[in-house]
């Protein structure tokens, strides 16, 4: 299959072109950069030996014979492509939020005005690890979800699926830089961030929040921190007053995830840590419970560029087109 990265100069792009230049079933044959267009690749990607040797630009691409376009630009800024890269029969795996979301409305609560809502029929999303997805032929786009909302809801998925009620969720959230994209921010400097730690968005004012309540149909207080790390996020979850039992939950856990190549459901006691799954498309889950309020404290770590991003996106693709989940991804 002949593949393009739209984006691939970003930090999710070029994670992107890692993964599928280790690819068996994928060529890749075109990568984009609106800004670097025309020069050489060789710069961030050294390790290209037969992969593509300049940038193009967007609309360049409708000049190769593609079969799969992973866009991984920012919300709104592709999908003006996507109208005729699906009415040509090509696969879009869309990292922006713009296909993320079921609901136009609550889309446009967190986004703005959706830029093409007469494409929504046209795409599909859903968790790469939910045992319940399923995979439309007909539908060209698939929405991959954020990296938060992919770490809550390998926590709190299986449990919504097993009925468990969850009206309101706190979410403490803690990411490394390279979440925040690659445009230079003087807030993003090692000067600024090295030995420490910032919080940042107000609680219900970050847009993943919307994307987690949409998976529980409840509430959800986040608040994401900022880390001196360049990659990898942890959650920590709090259910107060906790209507299941953390053997009910962890049971929750093991029936979902004891298929999966890629989520580790950690022993008693032990908890998730970044480093264990930094550069993978692995996660990990732990939980501790505190019996004083009857609270159940959920762990989850991910790599954001992995897991969270890129890897989940090969992955779905993998399963999208039914070869094994596991082809290029560690």
């Amino acid at each position: 299959m002949r593949a393009a990265v739209l984006g691939a100069t970003g930090y999710a792009g070029q994670e992107t072109v890692r993964i599928l230049m280790r690819h068996p079933e994928i060529s890749l044959v075109a990568m984009t950069s609106e800004r670097e267009a025309g020069l050489s690749t060789d710069r961030l990607f050294p390790f290209l030996r037969n992969g593509p040797a300049t940038y193009v630009s967007p609309q360049q691409l409708e000049q190769e014979n593609v079969d799969l376009i992973v866009s991984c630009q920012a919300a709104k800024q592709a999908v003006s492509y996507f109208p005729k890269w699906a009415a040509s029969g090509v696969k879009v795996m869309d990292l922006s939020a713009d296909f993320r979301f079921a609901d136009k409305g609550v889309y446009e609560s967190a986004y703005g005005a959706h830029p093409a809502p007469e494409l929504m029929g046209l795409a599909q999303t859903g968790y790469a690890d939910d045992p319940l997805i399923s995979y439309s032929a007909t539908r060209p786009i698939f929405g991959n979800p954020g990296c938060y909302p992919t770490g809550f809801h390998l926590a709190i998925g299986p449990l919504i699926q097993a009925g468990i009620a969850l009206p309101h969720l706190i979410v403490d959230g803690k990411s490394g830089v390279s979440g925040a994209g690659r445009k230079p921010q003087v807030g993003l400097m090692m000067a600024e961030m090295a030995e420490n730690v910032a919080p940042y968005n107000n609680p219900g004012q970050h847009r993943h929040t919307f994307e987690m309540e949409a998976a529980t149909g409840g509430f959800v207080t986040f608040q994401p921190h900022l880390m001196p790390m360049a990659r990898g996020m942890e959650l920590t979850i709090y259910i107060v007053d906790s209507p299941a039992s953390l053997e009910e939950i962890t049971g929750c856990w093991h029936s979902a995830y004891r298929s999966s190549a890629f989520v580790d459901v950690l022993p008693s006691g032990q908890k998730p840590e970044t480093r264990r799954v930094r550069g993978t498309n692995r996660a990990e889950l732990g939980a501790s419970w505190d019996a004083r309020t009857q609270t159940a404290v959920l762990y989850a770590s991910l790599d954001n560029l992995g897991k969270g991003a890129a890897g989940q996106a090969i992955q779905h693709i993998n399963q999208w087109l039914g070869w094994p989940s596991h082809l290029g991804l560690e």
